[in-house]
C-alpha cells in the first residue's frame, strides 16, 4: 500500500504522515505500489485519485479542493474527519471519527520543559509570504515554522503553555496532547471549513481571532484567493517583492498577534478527546487485521 499525502510543499499536517503511520503500522506495511492508496492525516479525498486504485481511507477529509469523489466499490473507508465530511459524501454519521493525527496520543513523547510562555504557528502559505516571524520576535512571541521538520515543530509545541496557531493542525495535535491552544482564522477562506470538520466530532466550537496579512504581500494575496498556480508562481518571486518593501510588518498585524497571545486558551474536553481516541484505536486494529498480514508477507517479515 503506498501512502498517500501533499507534498508540494513541505507542512507540517501533511508531513506528520510520513512520521506517525510508521510508528503504528508494521514494517512493510507501506510500499511504493500505488494500486492501493492509504489516504490519512489530511483534507486528500479528492477526485483525481486513480479510477482502478483502492483507495483505503482512514481519517483523511473533504475540504472542496477539488469535486467531490465518487465513492464505489474501490473505496474502503474506516473513517473519515468529521461530520461534514461524511455529510458531503453521503455517508453514515457514525463513519465521522475525527482527523486521524489525533492518533499521536498513541505514540510516547519526550518531556519538554515549559519554556515558551506563547507560540505562533501560522499557515504554511502564511509562513511562506507573510512577516510573522519579525512580528514574533518584536513581541517576544515564540515562533513555530511550520515546515519544519515534525520533531521540532512538537518540541516547540510541548514547551509552550499557549499555541496560536493558524495551521489547523497546529492546533489538532496541540489539543491531542492537552496543550491549550487560540485558533487564528486562516487568511485564505478556502482553509477554513475544514477546521469545523474536525471539531464538529469533538463537540467543541471553535472561538476565532482575526489577525489579518502581515505585509503588503500577503494583503496582495488575498486577491487571488483559489489560484493555486497563481500562488505557486508568486512563491518563486516573494524575495523580490521582499526587496521592493512588501515584506515590512504592518502595525495592525502587531497588535492583532499581540491581543490573540493574551487571549484565553480552548481545549476540547477530555471525555470528548479520550472516546474519540479509543474508537480510532479500534479501527487501527481493524486495519492492522485487514492488511498486515499480506504487507508483511510481501516483505518477508514472515
Amino acid at each position: 500500500m503506498k501512502m498517500f499525502a501533499f507534498s508540494k510543499v513541505s507542512n507540517f499536517g501533511d508531513q506528520l504522515n510520513h512520521w506517525l503511520w510508521p510508528k503504528l503500522l508494521p514494517a512493510g506495511f507501506f510500499t511504493e505500489n500505488d494500486d492501493r492508496l492509504f489516504l490519512g492525516i489530511g483534507s486528500v479525498l479528492y477526485d483525481s485519485h486513480p479510477a482502478n486504485a483502492q483507495k483505503v481511507v482512514f481519517g483523511a477529509g473533504y475540504a472542496g479542493y477539488s469535486a467531490l469523489p465518487t465513492i464505489d466499490e474501490t473505496w474502503k473507508l474506516y473513517f473519515v474527519r468529521g461530520k461534514n465530511t461524511a455529510a458531503a459524501l453521503n455517508l453514515p454519521e457514525d463513519m465521522a471519527i475525527g482527523d486521524s493525527g489525533i492518533l499521536i496520543r498513541a505514540v510516547t513523547l519526550p518531556k519538554y520543559e515549559k519554556r515558551f510562555r506563547v507560540s505562533f504557528m501560522p499557515h504554511y502559505e502564511s509562513a511562506m509570504f507573510g512577516s510573522w516571524e519579525k512580528i514574533c520576535n518584536k513581541l517576544g512571541i515564540n515562533f513555530i515554522d511550520p515546515r519544519w521538520d515534525v520533531d521540532m515543530v512538537l518540541e516547540h509545541m510541548l514547551s509552550s503553555e499557549l499555541v496560536v496557531s493558524e495551521a489547523m493542525h497546529g492546533v489538532i495535535i496541540a489539543d491531542a496532547l492537552r496543550v491549550p491552544w487560540k485558533a487564528i482564522l486562516p487568511h485564505d477562506p478556502n482553509h477554513r471549513n475544514k477546521w469545523h470538520d474536525w471539531a464538529s466530532v469533538l463537540d467543541l466550537k471553535i472561538d476565532f481571532l482575526r489577525l489579518g496579512p502581515s505585509n503588503a504581500l500577503e494583503w496582495l494575496m488575498s486577491f487571488f484567493w483559489g489560484r493555486r498556480r497563481f500562488v505557486y508562481a508568486l512563491r518563486k518571486r516573494r524575495d523580490k517583492f521582499f526587496s521592493f518593501g512588501f515584506g515590512l510588518p504592518l502595525t495592525t498585524a502587531i497588535g492583532a498577534l499581540k491581543t490573540a497571545s493574551q487571549a484565553n486558551g480552548q481545549l476540547s474536553s477530555d471525555t470528548s478527546i479520550e472516546r474519540v481516541t479509543s474508537r480510532m484505536l479500534v479501527e487501527l486494529d481493524r486495519l492492522k487485521t485487514d492488511f498486515a498480514p499480506a504487507a508483511m508477507a510481501m516483505s518477508g517479515a514472515y
